[in-house]
């Protein structure tokens, strides 16, 4: 749906405009976990350890919280 046909092609995308792509194209707001998923998968195919998902919601609530300058 949003031009991801092959996980390598994940290597230099950010994951908050992953998300709001999906959420464009969907029309609909998805859950923010959606941004960890992303996080967790572009780290990973850009070389990361393999981690679950949820072990990258703290790192998306702290860039969040400074894109919105409640840091």
């Amino acid at each position: 749906m949003i031009g991801i046909d092959h996980p390598q092609r994940l290597i230099g995308k950010d994951p908050f405009d992953l998300y709001e792509s999906l959420c464009a194209k969907t029309g609909i707001r998805h859950d923010p976990c959606v941004i960890d998923v992303f996080i967790s998968a572009v780290a990973f195919m850009e070389g990361g350890e393999p981690s679950p998902w949820w072990s990258f919601t703290e790192k998306r609530k702290s860039i969040l919280l400074r894109i919105e300058g409640k840091d």
